[in-house]
């Protein structure tokens, strides 16, 4: 609507300067990262506060000569580049600025009032569409998450209910088995649906924000619910006298989760005094368990688990309990002063931008054609910090490109009036956002024929075909040198680091290992660090070999392998410790020095030379120790 209106404006005002405005508020659209307005509104802001001054400032450097301006622009992009520290909102300001930057040297103003006039006409449709994005539509990108982990707690609501219907000591085996069957795989294919949605607004949104806090704990914490649920109908089947004594417990989980998956859903506050109330009275029918009984610790555990759940997953716009908001100056200076050197990715990253777009700015300035920016802002925006996800992104953007240049050719045979294309820029803006966080190649497919239709605008009688082929042929150009540029200049091969990540994972595990070992044999209970920081190892190792096997791997698919046996080793290996935390087994004081024996076996074989297997120790506990042992060796096997 941003654009669309803007255009029609245009037109029907008889202003053609009015598609330089429109061409703000589309990349002021871009520029929203989503969320609620007191963190879009700094983004969206900064972005068209800069936007102006960019597009008016270099357009007068532009005038001024390519030997002072390709410099400068050089050194502007290192320093919108540098922004990725600070997240994806700093990406997504950082590559748009680059894009304004890269756009207003193709339009050199004559005098300073001229370029001042150029980018208040930026600013104002930027400004217009902050007002119109910020006010009136509000992106809410972590509905599809919160629907997802709405669905999860409420499957877990009917696993609770349907194993309280088992607390009667005349079910049998068959009961609980036929239970499993029904629930487990719903509920595991919940959350597997759950993880999906979250990382895949991760990616579009980044891992650093409040709300992509909310939604790892809640989806975790809900998973550990789920394990809950699971050992303690292991506990249901092996022991039918503790039946009875929890269903009352199992029936108030399944009302507590029945009202907290629309809560989560619509995003409403968790901790209120009502739930309060409901989780007081739990804890309550958990202490009349048995204390000795492994179903009173695995309740007691998910009592804790609901607890999490609403004092920390607080709904987006609130401050979770516990988070402190650091003073504005250390958030700015802070990832400036810890990625300022050449060790750091992004530092690396914004040199080898500013490196490959100085001259090639001079180069496209110096050839005086309309659209030889396409190549410098294709690299810009396909190059990452990664040689595999920068060939990726070339590809995608090309393909998409070549697909979206048909379409703005076909649209220009059909719609001759410019009020015709100013009415076709509402549907296709519509469909490119859409499309947007499902393909990328799509969405450029979508974007090619809007950019098209938009010089249109800006050039009127430009010919659509000349510039839907000028686009193909230039962002051919641009992507072959992000590929070519990052194999150039201090590459960054992800093959050399999937070594490490395994070592890394590893000994993660090991501490992981030595965090249940000793919360066992010392009664303590602090196991959720390690515990976390095994799982973001093992995500970390996941992610190093996808990016992996995206780079030519020749003779490195034996580490590539051993990686991915390493990871499915390391995940059994997490399950079964969390087992043991949770329902832990009883451990005789003639036991404890082999089972300290066993931790040293299990953390040295992890991250040491592997040593052979002590003797069993007797009693509860046994078989997980031999299952352990099992996945330690198939780690550490030739």
């Amino acid at each position: 609507m941003a654009v669309a209106a803007t255009v029609l404006a245009g037109e029907l005002l008889g202003l053609p300067h009015f598609g330089l405005a429109a061409l703000g508020a589309l990349l002021t659209c871009f520029a929203d990262p989503g969320g609620p307005v007191r963190r879009r509104a700094p983004a969206v802001l900064a972005f068209a506060f800069f936007a102006g001054i960019s597009y008016g400032f270099f357009g007068f450097l532009r005038g001024q000569g390519i030997w002072i301006a390709a410099p400068a622009a050089g050194f502007a992009i290192f320093c919108v580049s540098y922004a990725r520290i600070y997240g994806q909102g700093g990406l997504q300001v950082g590559n748009l600025l680059s894009v304004v930057i890269v756009l207003a040297l193709d339009y050199p103003s004559g005098s300073m009032l001229a370029a001042a006039a150029q980018g208040a006409n930026l600013f104002a449709g930027a400004l217009w569409a902050a007002a119109l994005t910020l006010v009136i539509w509000q992106i809410h990108p972590y509905q599809p998450a919160r629907d997802a982990l709405g669905d999860v707690a409420l499957k877990l609501s009917q696993f609770a209910k349907d194993l309280a219907a088992l607390a009667q000591p005349a079910h049998s085996s068959a009961a609980f088995e036929a239970h499993a069957a029904l629930h487990r795989r719903s509920v595991r294919e919940a959350i597997e649906t759950a993880r999906g949605v979250a990382l895949d607004t991760f990616r579009r949104r980044g891992l650093v924000s409040q709300r992509a806090a909310q939604v790892s704990v809640r989806l975790q914490t809900l998973e550990q619910i789920f394990g809950g649920f699971i050992a303690l109908s292991e506990v249901f089947e092996q022991d039918a006298a503790i039946r009875e004594h929890t269903a009352r417990p199992l029936r108030l989980m399944a009302g507590w989760l029945a009202a907290l998956g629309p809560d989560i859903q619509t995003g409403v506050r968790l901790d209120t005094p009502k739930k309060q109330v409901s989780l007081v009275r739990l804890r309550t029918e958990i202490d009349k368990l048995p204390p000795e009984s492994a179903a009173a610790h695995i309740l007691a555990g998910m009592a804790e688990n609901l607890a999490v759940l609403m004092t920390v997953s607080s709904p987006a716009g609130q401050t979770m309990s516990g988070v402190s908001v650091l003073p504005l100056s250390i958030r700015i200076w802070s990832p400036i002063r810890s990625n300022f050197n050449f060790a750091a990715a992004p530092m690396r990253h914004a040199l080898r931008t500013a490196c490959i777009a100085t001259p090639t700015l001079a180069f496209t300035m110096s050839l005086h054609q309309q659209f030889a920016h396409w190549a410098t802002i294709t690299m810009i925006l396909c190059l990452q910090p990664y040689f595999s996800a920068t060939w990726v992104r070339a590809a995608e953007r090309i393909g998409g490109t070549a697909l979206g240049g048909a379409l703005a050719a076909g649209i220009g045979l059909l719609a001759q009036t410019q009020l015709s294309l100013a009415l076709i820029m509402l549907p296709l803006t519509m469909f490119a956002f859409a499309i947007r966080g499902v393909s990328y190649a799509a969405f450029q497919a979508a974007l090619t024929p809007m950019v098209v239709l938009l010089v249109e605008q800006i050039v009127p009688g430009t010919n659509e075909l000349t510039v839907a082929l000028s686009r193909i042929g230039y962002t051919a150009l641009g992507g072959a040198l992000a590929v070519f540029g990052n194999l150039l200049l201090w590459p960054s091969f992800e093959h050399f680091r999937v070594e490490a990540s395994i070592a890394q994972a590893l000994a993660a595990h090991a501490a992981y290992v030595r965090a249940v070992f000793t919360a066992l044999l010392e009664g303590t209970s602090a196991v959720e660090s390690a515990r976390r920081a095994a799982g973001m190892a093992s995500n970390n190792l996941e992610a190093s070999l996808a990016r992996a096997l995206l780079e030519p791997h020749k003779g490195r698919d034996a580490t590539i392998e051993r990686g991915a046996i390493v990871d499915a080793a390391l995940r059994r290996m997490a399950g079964r410790l969390s087992v043991l935390a949770l329902d832990r087994p009883e451990i005789s004081p003639a036991s404890r020095e082999l089972w300290r024996e066993w931790q040293a076996f299990l953390t040295q074989s992890l991250t040491a030379k592997p040593t052979a297997r002590p003797k069993l120790p007797g009693g509860a506990g046994s078989e997980a120790l031999v299952r352990l042992a099992r996945q330690v060796e198939l780690i550490t096997s030739p």
